[in-house]
């Protein structure tokens, strides 16, 4: 799906988060891989199918086939605009979800499908109130099984994010910014394009005047779209860090635990040693020493000089946001987990904030 916006400048932006479009993007996630999911998100897709089942929670069959049908995107009715001006309230979005008129949510299915409205929709199309109150139900209960114990990673993740990418906007402008994106949004001359959904589906929107970034962790699961009736439109992108999802699910191991002997056949510790191989993974996701100690079960002198040791070495880079140093895998610490981690793979940092 692709949306136009003319005119577009840096006061035009924002960058927000949304709980709510999270979840739906781990819905996505699931929705689009019925077997193993792809790395960073393998071992929690896992879990959460494990945790699922156990509460009794089941996807509604009509939110599946719209993942599916579009490609990994949903028609904007399930999508309040995001606000910047506070952290973000589930309850409150929600209740924006609950409020959406049938009226709305039947002229957008018509749309979506113009050949029909499929038989595992009609639901939804026959009585919009009840099927969107289901799934309001549905939706907490859902993230406390699937997302509740991964709630203050993704948070992390998110907040770094937004302010690393707020920082590029100030610093450096929207079209530096843009790019950084892969490809969500992209400008040609004065036209604002947002890319959603498969290529065959276009919709374009000459009455936006705001866009509103919204990073996912569960980015590739979903590409979302929103719009709201003042012009402005919300489209999702992937969030840097989605691996620390996988630096959860170590099977509950910390890098702290037996010492410092290496694991039989994993190259990384067998090199650098189990505390620092630690470090090393621990930084796909920006973060600072502190963080990174308790995540780690290391004291936070030991992470602190190990950090010392990886920025000395060019493997990790230093920065400072705000009040924050964060720490992160330079390109040579991403290339040294990309050839000596057998069970990841590792992206280079796609911005830069210097």
């Amino acid at each position: 799906m692709t949306t136009s916006a003319h005119g577009t400048h840096a006061g035009a932006l924002r960058i927000a988060d949304s709980r709510l479009w999270e979840t739906f993007g781990s819905i996505g996630l699931l929705s689009a891989y019925r077997g193993l999911a792809p790395w960073p998100y393998t071992a929690w897709g896992r879990a959460a199918r494990r945790s699922l089942m156990r509460a009794d929670v089941t996807l509604p069959g009509w939110l599946v086939h719209l993942f599916r049908a579009g490609g990994g995107t949903l028609p904007s009715f399930l999508l309040p605009v995001p606000s910047s001006a506070r952290p973000p309230d589930p309850a409150e979005e929600i209740a924006l979800l609950r409020a959406v008129p049938p009226a709305r949510v039947r002229e957008e299915l018509e749309r979506w499908f113009p050949q029909g409205v499929p038989v595992e929709v009609r639901p939804l199309y026959a009585n919009p109130a009840a099927r969107i109150a289901d799934l309001c139900a549905f939706l907490p209960r859902y993230a406390r099984a699937a997302l509740a114990p991964y709630e203050a990673s993704l948070r992390t993740v998110t907040d770094d994010d937004i302010l690393l990418r707020a920082r590029v906007l100030a610093t450096q402008g929207p079209d530096r910014l843009l790019g950084t994106l892969n490809g969500a949004v992209s400008r040609r001359g004065d036209v604002l394009r947002l890319h959603t959904g498969p290529p065959g589906r276009i919709a374009v929107r000459a009455d936006v005047s705001r866009i509103v970034l919204v990073p996912l962790v569960f980015g590739r699961g979903a590409s979302l779209l929103g719009f709201a009736p003042n012009g402005v439109a919300a489209v999702s992108y992937q969030a840097e860090g989605a691996a620390v999802l996988a630096c959860e699910n170590r099977a509950g191991r910390r890098a702290g635990d037996g010492g410092d002997v290496p694991a039989r056949g994993d190259r990384l510790e067998i090199l650098l040693g189990r505390s620092r191989a630690g470090v090393v993974r621990g930084l796909v996701a920006p973060t600072t020493t502190s963080d990174l100690a308790a995540t780690l079960g290391l004291a936070p002198s030991t992470v602190s000089e190990h950090l010392t040791s990886l920025v000395a070495a060019g493997v990790v880079r230093r920065r400072r946001a705000g009040v924050r140093v964060l720490y992160e895998l330079d390109a040579s610490g991403v290339a040294l987990l990309r050839h000596l981690d057998n069970r990841r793979r590792v992206n280079a940092p796609s911005y830069e904030t210097t």
